[in-house]
């Protein structure tokens, strides 16, 4: 995996997480502050591998580390409702 695509998958999974944070609060507050956060997909073996690695070399010295499992991520959907275009010049 290169580096580019780590981010990309991580910037993806991490955007679904805040998306999903803001629609069950209950789950934030399980998480401490200043809590080191490593996102472990399920569905991506790789991706929970190098992410567990990041973690790891990351974490300052006395940090909590909280992983989070994510059985799957849904197919990309819009959440847009009704958009329209318009174009001026």
């Amino acid at each position: 995996m290169t580096a580019e695509e780590l981010f990309t998958k991580n910037l993806k999974l991490s955007t679904e997480f805040d998306l999903y944070l803001l629609e069950h609060p209950e789950l934030a507050e399980q998480i401490p502050e200043n809590a080191l956060i490593v996102l472990l997909p399920k569905e991506d073996p790789e991706l929970c591998e190098k992410n567990l690695e990041l973690a790891k070399a990351r974490r300052e010295p006395g940090q909590t580390v909280v992983h989070v499992w994510v059985d799957k991520v849904a197919p990309p959907r819009s959440r847009l409702v009704n958009p329209r275009v318009e174009v001026t010049a």
